[in-house]
């Protein structure tokens, strides 16, 4: 039975200052390694997002911000590789993957840049946002506090491939606990790094179709514990 694999967790040099790859150069590696497909997360204000864009006004910053978006979905048509919207948002180090949500609700949304954690997931949610909490556990020098919001959880990246086994293991673990589908993450910057995602029994043609089949837990994971 053919099996249709999806990174959910991907980062370019257009819109994330950490990004070493563009969102094109990315689609030619992932479906060399044969993925049907990928979303671009790239890191939002109070992230790290490509500082070129906490410079501009807020209609040209978004733009800028999709730019690796854009230019992977514009590759993927061209190859017939399947490429989503979302992004990362982060407070404080705490960060978040969104889906659902396109560019034109973030021109129309630029009180996000004020609101605080609890206040912007919620916004989130409300407009139909599907929230997946990154790397729960991850230690770093940007992440003060281990922060955990179950209630305002969709899901957990419960394997991370930046992670450790240590902190993907409490990942699951704090799923488990609170009933979430569980994802798992390349968090890629750059060619040839490790991929992540899951692998779907059908082609995935939408966003919407994504997040059903995360809710309905009939998939797999691309790298297990």
């Amino acid at each position: 039975m053919k099996e249709f694999k999806y990174e959910t967790h991907l980062h370019t040099c257009q819109g994330s200052d950490c990004g070493v790859s563009t969102g094109s150069e990315m689609v030619e590696y992932y479906k060399s390694i044969g993925y049907a497909g990928f979303f671009v997360t790239d890191h939002f204000y109070g992230g790290n997002i490509i500082s070129a864009c906490l410079h501009l006004p807020w209609e040209e910053g978004i733009e800028h911000f999709c730019s690796g978006y854009e230019d992977a979905k514009r590759r993927g048509d061209e190859v017939g590789f399947d490429v989503f919207f979302g992004f990362e948002y982060g407070f404080d180090g705490t960060e978040f993957l969104i889906y659902g949500l396109t560019k034109e609700w973030l021109l129309k949304n630029p009180q996000l840049v004020d609101l605080d954690l609890q206040a912007a997931l919620n916004l989130f949610r409300e407009s139909g946002g599907f929230i997946i909490h990154a790397h729960p556990f991850r230690e770093a020098f940007y992440i003060p506090e281990i922060r955990l919001l179950p209630d305002l959880t969709d899901a957990v990246e419960v394997t991370n491939i930046c992670n450790s086994p240590k902190q993907n293991k409490q990942a699951a673990a704090y799923a488990k606990k609170h009933n979430l589908p569980e994802t798992c993450g390349g968090d890629a910057h750059i060619v040839d790094a490790r991929p992540g995602g899951i692998i779907s029994p059908k082609r995935i043609q939408t966003t919407e179709e994504f997040v059903s089949l995360l809710r309905s837990r009939e998939y797999e994971l691309v790298k297990k514990l």
